[in-house]
């Protein structure tokens, strides 16, 4: 029995840190858009897909005690598959038309 709680702890804090993620990629993201203007069109759409990624991401894994709302309780889930379904579809569209993905600019690399 404890080995089952020790495993349930672990998956509990890994969505935690999953979700940290989410929020952090959340503010890199828009900074990287922003940083890739001069890079042109496709470069910042492709951070506005990681945007997208981002918040679905951080919508699907967000804990239940920071929700405030019926609203986002029963649709978050529906709301986070459509982002990360548009940030696959940006990121695809991008891929095929510049046959690849476009030269980026990271700041933080």
């Amino acid at each position: 029995m404890m080995l089952l709680k020790t495993i349930d702890g672990l998956f509990v804090g890994t969505r935690y840190g999953a979700w940290g993620l989410g929020v952090l990629g959340i503010v890199g993201s828009i900074i990287l858009v922003l940083a890739n203007f001069t890079n042109g069109l496709a470069s910042m759409m492709l951070f506005v897909a990681a945007l997208s990624l981002s918040l679905g991401v951080t919508l699907v894994l967000m804990p239940k005690w920071f929700i405030k709302g019926d609203l986002l309780q029963n649709k978050r889930f529906i709301f986070g598959g459509v982002a990360i379904t548009i940030a696959a579809v940006v990121a695809g569209v991008i891929y095929f038309i510049n046959g690849g993905f476009p030269p980026i600019n990271l700041l933080f690399v």
